[in-house]
């Protein structure tokens, strides 16, 4: 039987509260309580009640016996690495990481566009690395991190335009929060082929990041590597810029990508 207007639009609400409080669960501390979902979903008690227990039955929420808080399951675990088994990116660079982790003796990242932040897909360390890994899943804003840089360079112009238009938050006072001012950055980049995280997103690291593009020209991810600001001064960028652009061409290659044969769209892009 076909459903009505209203009795659609009460399902799909139901629908986008079950995925809103996911997203909540995905988010630090990890573990909140009926309230707390409540607040964060703008519901009363008794709608927050219903939506975790329909993620209950469906086996994505658990709830914990001593705190009664809740949190996700492993299902979701499996759900979103089909993301991962399926993402033509992570599968022609997950080789190409490893190798670049061994050539530069840094930390190495791989992250896709997602909207106006970067997701990192995966993080290689070499052998006694002390940085910090990016945990896998994790949504970083753009504008202050070098592989949304790379990919912004190479990106359509609304893609920029969306992310200033929301005032981003200065994280350092590195950080390039005016749209002019990216625009400008952004300059150096194309003409350099690759971007630098000048203590921007964290104070104390340097990142150098190259575009991942595919068969248009466009960039759907980027590839970086990252050091404290002693382990990578300025002086060696160029050094590990080359590294890290020939690991990126390896991977844009894969993905249909070739350098004499860009696309009108690529073409404005690039310029």
């Amino acid at each position: 039987m076909a459903l009505t207007n209203g009795r659609r639009r009460e399902v799909m609400s139901s629908t986008l509260r079950c995925m809103a409080a996911l997203e909540l669960l995905a988010k630090e501390p990890y573990e909140y309580t009926l309230s707390q979902v409540a607040a964060a979903l703008k519901v009363n008690l008794t709608t927050a009640h219903r939506v975790l227990t329909t993620l209950l039955e469906g086996g994505f929420v658990e709830q914990q016996v001593s705190t009664k808080r809740f949190r996700v399951t492993g299902k979701m675990l499996w759900v979103g690495t089909a993301y991962l088994r399926h993402n033509p990116v992570f599968l022609a660079s997950y080789a190409v990481l490893e190798e670049l982790a061994r050539r530069a003796e840094f930390m190495t990242h791989l992250a896709v566009w997602e909207r106006d932040a970067v997701l990192y897909l995966h993080t290689v360390g070499p052998p006694g690395s002390q940085n910090l890994f990016a945990q896998i899943g994790e949504r970083i804003p753009a504008h202050c991190t070098g592989l949304g840089k790379a990919m912004l360079g190479w990106r359509p112009e609304e893609d920029l335009r969306g992310i200033f238009e929301n005032h981003p938050q200065a994280y350092t006072e590195r950080t390039i929060t005016t749209l002019a001012g990216m625009q400008k950055e952004l300059e150096k980049i194309r003409g350099n082929g690759y971007a630098v995280d000048n203590e921007e997103g964290v104070a104390g690291m340097r990142c150098v990041a190259a575009p991942v593009r595919d068969q248009t020209g466009v960039a759907r991810a980027a590839i970086s590597v990252s050091g404290t600001v002693a382990e990578l001064p300025l002086a060696s960028v160029a050094k590990y810029a080359r590294m890290v652009q020939e690991a990126a061409l390896r991977v844009s290659v894969q993905l249909g990508f070739r350098p004499q044969s860009l696309s009108p769209m690529a073409s404005r892009i690039r310029k």
